[in-house]
């Protein structure tokens, strides 16, 4: 991974689903230099709130970020665009802390509430129709949303992820509550009830010990988990959920057995993370982006990871056993894999990263994952 673990990016409002294909190859060709303004959009990040409903956040006419922030709407799939009305912020790459208006995620729990955000906050209940700026201290580096409650991590502007803290609200409200004594960093996982923050590890990150919590009633009570990866040098990834019981995560050396190549180890919980046991290990090449399951099909477990290319690993049976699909395309990585039904899944083939046109953009498997294809957006 090209940044530390603990600052993946919050899983979107339905269960992450990031589904492997078997064994094959894609490629895309980088170019040298900042390419010209492509003439479609340039998708930078997805929420699907259905197979057919979703919001895909990115630019027109622009090749390298910061960008006018622009943002399109579908309901059958892909197959047509709208676009919604947004702010008038930039687009930023992700972990960009100013100017505290602009952002570079979108969020989405159903098809009227959804948030724009990393590092500003904006926030609609009409679908997009209207927009309106909500305030936490600092930058907002994560959020997610389910059961009508919302979470959402700030760190102070420049400050580290041990300056990070949770809030919580009521979908719908402006007003953030500051849940005391939970020290999530950034990773944020939902599925209905349940709600997972922070990551396990066996050491810190910039001088912290890192911990992952859990709460199972919407955020009312919290308990601290006692998972951490079993070895110092190991870091995490944040939790995929199949149900508010089945979850997994996965640890690794981001730079053994030598950079670019990770040892990777997946453990899963059948008790929502209250114990959990070694599942399996994919390959090594690569380091770990994330990792995530199908609702209510905890033997599909699939990672994403990067270095000079792009990897999806993925397990059918609980991990027991990986096959790994490779994109050659210099390391893109990518964002928001999360599947809106059993079969129904999109990804943003990009990392972030400032120059947006050399993005694969928006994808979508319609066979849980088997075959993915490139979604047009004129």
């Amino acid at each position: 991974m090209k940044m530390s673990s603990y600052r993946a990016v919050a899983l979107a409002a339905v269960p992450v689903l990031i589904l492997a294909l078997g064994a094959g190859s894609a490629s895309a060709e980088l170019a040298s230099g900042n390419p010209p303004p492509p003439k479609g959009f340039e998708a930078d990040s997805a929420s699907f709130v259905s197979a057919s409903t979703g919001f895909v956040l990115g630019a027109r006419g622009c090749s390298r970020m910061p960008c006018t922030a622009r943002l399109e709407k579908t309901v059958n799939g892909g197959t047509s665009w709208t676009r919604v009305p947004v702010p008038a912020v930039e687009l930023v790459p992700p972990f960009t802390g100013s100017p505290l208006s602009a952002v570079s995620t979108v969020r989405f729990e159903n098809a009227s509430d959804g948030w724009l955000f990393a590092p500003g906050l904006w926030a609609t209940t009409d679908g997009g129709a209207q927009w309106h700026s909500e305030s936490l201290p600092g930058e907002v580096i994560a959020l997610a949303a389910s059961d009508g409650v919302a979470f959402a991590v700030a760190e102070p502007t420049d400050g580290g992820l041990d300056q990070a803290r949770l809030y919580e609200s009521q979908v719908g409200t402006t007003t953030w509550t500051l849940v005391p004594g939970i020290s999530p960093q950034n990773a944020l996982a939902v599925y209905g009830h349940s709600v997972w923050a922070g990551a396990p590890s066996g050491a810190g990150d910039g001088g912290f010990v890192p911990e992952l919590w859990t709460s199972t009633d919407s955020g009312k009570h919290w308990t601290k988990l006692s998972f951490h990866c079993k070895s110092p040098n190991l870091s995490a990834s944040a939790v995929a959920a199949a149900s508010t019981s089945q979850v997994a995560v996965a640890c690794s050396d981001q730079a053994y057995p030598q950079p670019g190549l990770s040892v990777k180890e997946v453990f899963t919980s059948d008790n929502g993370g209250r114990t959990f046991r070694l599942a399996g290990k994919p390959g090594v090449a690569g380091q770990v982006g994330v990792l995530a399951m199908p609702a209510g099909n905890p033997k599909v477990i699939t990672m994403s990871a990067a270095s000079g290319a792009t990897y999806l690993y993925q397990s059918g049976n609980g991990g027991k056993t990986w096959r790994q699909l490779t994109w050659f395309d210099g390391g893109l990585e990518f964002r928001d894999l999360a599947y809106a039904s059993a079969t129904t899944g999109y990804v943003i083939h990009f990392d972030g990263g400032p120059v947006i046109a050399y993005s694969l953009g928006l994808m979508k498997t319609i066979n849980a994952g088997k075959t993915w294809t490139k979604v047009a957006m004129p």
